[in-house]
């Protein structure tokens, strides 16, 4: 039995094959950033009504206020799932297109 040597990627294969490896390293460094940084998951706080002058302030029921007070609290949204899924969907796309350009055969090698 005779050994194959393995055949090394044409130039512009390898180019590629570097950039995506590049773009995956960009990808996991801004996910990492977006974790690391403190700031993302602040709630917006509510505006006051504005009142007019010389209206007539009347004393609010207390089921009244308790129905403006949960109708006020904006909702808290977890920017770091989002983040950690994306970054994800975005590594299986890249790794698959790796895949490809380094399964990648000229037709002219065939035969």
């Amino acid at each position: 039995m005779s050994a194959i040597p393995p055949k090394k990627l044409p130039r512009g294969r390898t180019n590629q094959a570097i950039l995506i490896l590049i773009l995956m390293a960009v990808v996991l460094g801004l996910v990492a950033l977006v974790l690391a940084l403190p700031g993302f998951n602040i709630p917006a706080l509510p505006t006051p009504v504005p009142t007019l002058p010389g209206a007539v302030q009347a004393t609010p029921d207390a089921a009244q206020l308790t129905a403006t007070a949960l109708v006020s609290s904006p909702p808290v949204v977890r920017v770091e799932s989002i983040v950690i899924t994306g970054g994800v969907l975005v590594m299986i796309v890249l790794a698959a297109i790796l895949r490809e350009i380094l399964q990648f055969r000229d037709s002219t090698d065939e035969k």
